[in-house]
């Protein structure tokens, strides 16, 4: 009874067909299917077999008196009882599992003795011919089964060790750096309204994820409504573009693109398209509008299945921010009428366009006067604080900003430098800006008329003065 289950054990860690005949020596083959590229394969012989019919019986030879110890403990998922010819029979104690039975070979591989072949995956398959009948264990480089079987006749097991790791997706504004995955949260990148957000999705997938064949890999991609898609999709395959046209939903702002990776025939032959692992990258790219959320990021999350399933995802994440600016003379009271221009410099430079959002953009507005920065094909309009001396300015990435007043509220003098706002990541700016009030001027050039005038009084009324005293003095 033990023997039938040991068998049974056997085929469910991966056995896909088996003989009724009893194979010669040295004839068994295993097929490893799946095979990483690069990575090497060891088989390690564990138990003998011997097959008659549906029948197959293990011995081990006792060559090594740690492992027939450890194979005799009370840990080991075996029963190894010495028989006639001096070997030990072996079985499988009642309860036990594949799992527990790679777990104690695992552990054991130091004393397994030498590999009995080798060989280095190329990310297809490779088949180990030569073998004797047996219970094999095969490992890889990294110290991880890949599985244990015995060599019948054109056995073939799969690398179930690999999975399809997450994708990892950066992004970049324009020029500027591609963007890294932080030790915790979402890569994160600043832009303007009307800015160009270029993403990069890269990554790998397998030829199984586990021992499940994998036909098919859906690539995902959803934007938030800040986000505005250019429909620019580009994948490649190991390098190769891949002729896909991915659709869109959700009001264009989320796309899905299918790769058929395997088939499988009507009498089950499987045609690989891609190997084992094959790498992708996925280029593509939207621009900010101006529904985007100030201080909180729009996001943009891009997802993999295979086989419509085991969602990976990486999400990257694009913010802007604001500046409020307000005007008000040397007591603070709020100043209407003030007129602004933005640009990206103390002096010269470059004007930033903005446009109005609310407010009625004049001095009469009773409201802050909103505007942001404007879009591709937009015109770009001057700033006018309303009565409530405020100003706001949305949709700018961060970084410093310079604001030149090219109109003064009246009875105040214009400024003659820009001032300066600087938004910080994570925080909007806030500045006051403010005016003093103007003096009387000359009319003319020089010291101008005022002064003759006060000088001609007082000699009139010096005149009058030595006049009336010397009519005193005559009198008299």
């Amino acid at each position: 009874m033990m023997k039938k289950l040991f068998a049974l054990l056997i085929a469910m860690v991966m056995v896909l067909g088996m003989s009724t005949s009893v194979f010669a020596a040295s004839d068994g083959t295993i097929t490893i299917q799946n095979t990483v590229k690069d990575k090497s394969y060891e088989v390690y012989k564990v138990f003998d077999a011997t097959y008659s019919g549906t029948n197959v019986s293990y011995t081990y030879d006792g060559s090594n008196a740690t492992f027939l110890a450890a194979l005799q403990g009370e840990s080991s998922p075996f029963t190894a009882t010495v028989n006639t010819a001096g070997t030990y029979n072996i079985a499988l104690k009642e309860g036990k599992t594949a799992s527990d039975v790679s777990t104690f070979l695992t552990a054991q591989k130091a004393n397994l003795g030498s590999a009995v072949k080798t060989a280095t995956g190329d990310g297809k398959t490779q088949t180990l011919t030569g073998l004797d009948y047996g219970y094999y264990y095969i490992t890889t480089t990294t110290g991880s089964a890949v599985t244990i079987d015995s060599a019948l006749k054109d056995v073939t097991v799969i690398d179930k060790n690999e999975v399809i790791p997450p994708p990892d997706k950066a992004e970049k504004v324009a020029n500027g750096e591609w963007t890294e995955e932080p030790e915790s949260g979402n890569e994160r990148t600043t832009g303007n309204i009307g800015d160009t957000v270029n993403y990069k999705v890269t990554g790998s997938f397998n030829r199984y994820q586990g021992e499940e064949l994998v036909t098919k890999i859906t690539f995902t991609d959803t934007m938030s409504a800040g986000l505005t898609p250019n429909k620019d999709v580009v994948i490649k395959i190991n390098g190769t573009t891949v002729d896909v046209t991915p659709t869109y939903s959700n009001s264009d702002r989320t796309w899905t693109a299918e790769i058929t990776t395997a088939t499988v025939a009507d009498d089950g032959t499987i045609t690989f398209n891609y190997d084992t692992p094959s790498t992708y990258e996925i280029t593509y790219s939207a621009v900010i509008n101006e529904n985007a959320k100030i201080a909180d990021p729009e996001n943009n999350t891009f997802t993999l299945k295979y086989n419509d399933k085991g969602d990976q995802s990486d999400t990257t994440e694009v913010v802007t921010y604001k500046i409020d600016l307000e005007k008000v003379d040397p007591s603070g009271t709020k100043l209407a009428g003030a007129k602004f221009k933005l640009y990206d410099a103390a002096t010269a430079g470059n004007e930033i366009p903005v446009v109005l959002v609310s407010g009625t953009g004049d001095k009469t507005s009773t409201v802050d006067n909103v505007y942001r920065h404007a879009k591709a094909n937009e015109t770009g309009v001057e700033m006018v604080t309303g009565t409530t001396g405020k100003i706001i300015v949305q949709g700018l990435a961060n970084g410093s900003y310079y604001f030149e007043e090219t109109e003064a509220p009246e009875g105040f003098n214009k400024l003659t430098a820009r001032t300066e706002a600087t938004t910080i990541t994570d925080a909007n700016a806030t500045i006051t800006v403010t005016n003093q009030s103007g003096t009387e001027l000359p009319s003319t050039g020089g010291i101008g008329t005022t002064i003759f005038y006060i000088i001609g009084a007082i000699l009139v009324i010096g005149a009058g003065v030595v006049l009336v005293t010397r009519r005193r003095m005559n009198a008299q």
